[in-house]
């Protein structure tokens, strides 16, 4: 397998610290990058290349992209792990919470690939991989700002695949089921941060209580190297899919909200949360 330039955003835990670290087994030149520079050493012991980025500070991306290219030409495999969920109910939640989840989630994405690009045309070769999940497909409640931002992933990365593909890019998307890992506990964080009268204060504790066994007691959830594997595949197989399902959960879900009528589809989903 040739040696490929790979840049990993979102690093420091998770779905990101798995990808890079298999990247760097496989010998690929891995670049970690990550906000909190507390996490570098432990990067550099997994035999990749910490950088600071922060996919909301244009500097930092700037900055991170071209020290990459001065040293080797190109970024070949960008990875856009970097992530969030802003969980709470949609009336409740302020502009500035859901406009900073895009900012996160979409456009820091969306921002990478436009510097990335470049590059991989005047080679001819780069692979794209978005991150998204099965959020991008279904929805449910109590997490909308992060599943209509995981939709415009999954729009905005169909787009760029047609828009790219002539150049020798290729853009894949990476739709993980549930993923054990810190990213839920952020999530629980951010949906507790409610006001006790709310006329929301039911919802969020059933809401709270699914998203906390979700994570913990099911036996569907994933382990971030289970879904670092598929994403090396797609960024190593000469024919990559359009699209990738990791796990049982984002292959049924997308399937079962399609054949079932709307009606029966919603009251499904109210009886995950014990709200039927």
């Amino acid at each position: 397998m040739k040696q490929r330039v790979v840049l990993v955003t979102g690093a420091s835990g998770g779905i990101g610290k798995a990808t890079a670290k298999l990247f760097a087994e496989k010998g690929h030149l891995t670049y970690a990058t990550a906000r909190r520079r507390e996490t570098f050493p432990e990067l550099q012991a997994l035999a990749c290349h910490p950088l600071y980025v922060d996919v909301t500070d244009e500097q930092s991306m700037i900055a991170a992209v071209q020290e990459i290219e001065a040293k080797h030409g190109a970024v070949d495999v960008l990875v856009n792990n970097a992530g969030y969920s802003q969980a709470g109910p949609l009336e409740e939640l302020a502009l500035t919470a859901i406009r900073q989840q895009f900012e996160t989630n979409v456009f820091g994405a969306l921002r990478m690939s436009q510097m990335v690009l470049p590059g991989m045309r005047s080679k001819g070769w780069g692979r794209i991989i978005n991150v998204s999940s099965v959020a991008g497909e279904i929805t449910m409640m109590g997490t909308g700002a992060y599943t209509m931002s995981k939709h415009a992933v999954e729009c905005f990365s169909d787009v760029l695949r047609y828009e790219v593909k002539s150049f020798g890019v290729e853009v894949v998307t990476i739709q993980p089921g549930g993923v054990s890992t810190n990213f839920t506990k952020v999530e629980e964080k951010l949906f507790s941060q409610g006001d006790q009268n709310s006329p929301y204060t039911e919802f969020r504790e059933k809401v709270f209580k699914t998203l906390h066994q979700g994570a913990s007691e099911n036996r569907l959830i994933l382990k971030p190297e289970q879904v670092a594997q598929v994403i090396l595949e797609a960024a190593t197989v000469p024919r990559p899919r359009k699209r990738y399902k990791v796990g049982l959960l984002a292959k049924v879900l997308p399937r079962v909200c399609r054949m079932l009528p709307e009606p029966v589809w919603d009251r499904f989903v109210a009886s995950i949360y014990s709200m039927d």
